[in-house]
């Protein structure tokens, strides 16, 4: 690992970008931010989620969404953990989703609702996660300088 990692303060954002700028990713010691622009290959998508899941397999993405009730069993089946769910409507139901990055089948139902979500526009990730530089440089050698990532460090004002 760069020794220039370990010296950074929790106030520190780590950018690791795509070269092409389709993707970018903001680590902080406690979150994840994946963004993605529209149309991004699914090759990259894939990488990402994958990388993240090899640097730590713990995390997971929770989201919220309107479905029907039978979609609910459907994602469940796709290794997704439903967190709660509430009727809505007729038949509409607000449910909470865990997406579990140590479970291959959830990241690849994961990775197609994004790519469903990237043919109309941009799409961002916010993960929650117990970062730190060792796994930030972890993260940066899975996706590969040579891949076309680069990594910025930006470090907070001390005087701030």
């Amino acid at each position: 690992m760069p020794a220039d990692l370990e010296q950074k303060t929790d106030t520190t954002l780590y950018i690791l970008e795509h070269a092409d700028k389709s993707a970018r990713i903001t680590c902080t010691i406690g979150k994840v931010t994946v963004s993605m622009k529209k149309g991004l290959d699914r090759d990259v998508l894939a990488k990402i989620l994958l990388s993240l899941s090899r640097v730590d397999s713990s995390i997971a993405y929770e989201y919220e969404t309107m479905c029907r009730y039978d979609d609910i069993n459907r994602l469940r089946l796709d290794d997704y953990v439903v967190v709660s769910y509430s009727k809505a409507g007729p038949s509409t139901y607000k449910t909470i989703f865990s997406v579990p990055f140590s479970r291959r089948k959830a990241l690849r139902r994961l990775a197609i609702n994004i790519s469903e979500g990237l043919k109309s526009g941009d799409v961002d990730l916010s993960i929650l996660w117990d970062g730190n530089p060792s796994k930030i440089s972890q993260l940066f050698e899975e996706l590969g300088a040579a891949n076309g990532w680069k990594m910025q460090v930006i470090e907070a004002s001390k005087d701030s």
